[in-house]
Parts: structure tokens; C-alpha cells; sequence
């Protein structure tokens, strides 16, 4: 067998990955670090006062409505009336209406009437996260 001539041309130029990669990783580090420090307003520096009345503490109340129209305030069955009642003192309260999907809509609006009747302000309603 003869051997193989080798034209020098021919011989492609290898260039390391590696230092490249290394610089790209630090970047990507460099970046995740700053953006951890990021200020929620950034160029607004804000001194709060102080004040002697402590923060009010936000009570949270659910209420419960089954599919037969039963309801219940923190698991104890409630009835209709009763719920205005309940809840009056409760001002600062945030309610959580946890219904059924098979109840009517019109009977959720009945029950956030009597909870704003009860001069309630804040309400929600629970959902659940489709897929669950």
C-alpha cells in the first residue's frame, strides 16, 4: 500500500468551546445576582413614619356553600339569615366564599350580598387550578 499524501490546506482550524462556556456561565451568574437585588420601585428610597397604633391583623373567614344549599362559616353550619348576623362584627375581615360549581350563580350573589351587608369589604371567591 502507498501512502497517503497529506495536503496542509486541507487541515481545518479547531477552536475550544470551553473558554467560551465558562465566560457565558460567569455572565449568566453575574446576571442572576443582580437582578436578586433589584429594588420593587427602583429610584424611590421611602422612610415610612412611625406611628403608635399597631397594624391590624386581618381575620380570614370562609364560607362554605354546598351543593344543596347548605352553608357553613369556618365548618359550623350557618343559615341564611344567621350569615349577616355573624359576620357583623367581623369588619376587617377577608372572606373566602368556597361554593360548589354545581350551585347557582344567583344564590353566590345572595350570600356576597349578606356579607357586605354585615359591612364586610373584603371577599373572594375560591377556585381551584384546572388540572388538579
Amino acid at each position: 500500500m502507498l501512502p497517503r499524501k497529506v495536503n496542509k490546506r486541507q487541515i481545518g482550524v479547531h477552536i475550544d468551546m470551553t473558554p467560551m462556556v465558562d465566560v457565558m456561565m460567569l455572565l449568566v451568574i453575574f446576571f442572576m445576582m443582580t437582578t436578586a437585588f433589584v429594588t420593587v420601585y427602583p429610584g424611590f428610597t421611602i422612610n415610612l413614619p412611625q406611628a403608635a397604633a399597631k397594624s391590624q391583623e386581618t381575620q380570614h373567614v370562609t364560607v362554605l356553600i354546598a351543593q344543596d344549599g347548605r352553608m357553613a362559616v369556618d365548618g359550623r353550619p350557618v343559615a341564611k339569615g344567621e350569615l349577616a348576623a355573624l359576620l357583623t362584627g367581623a369588619k376587617n375581615a377577608a372572606v373566602s366564599i368556597q361554593a360548589d360549581k354545581e350551585v347557582s350563580h344567583g344564590q353566590v350573589v345572595e350570600v356576597m350580598d349578606e356579607i357586605q351587608r354585615a359591612g364586610v369589604a373584603k371577599i373572594a371567591i375560591a377556585v381551584r387550578e384546572k388540572g388538579r
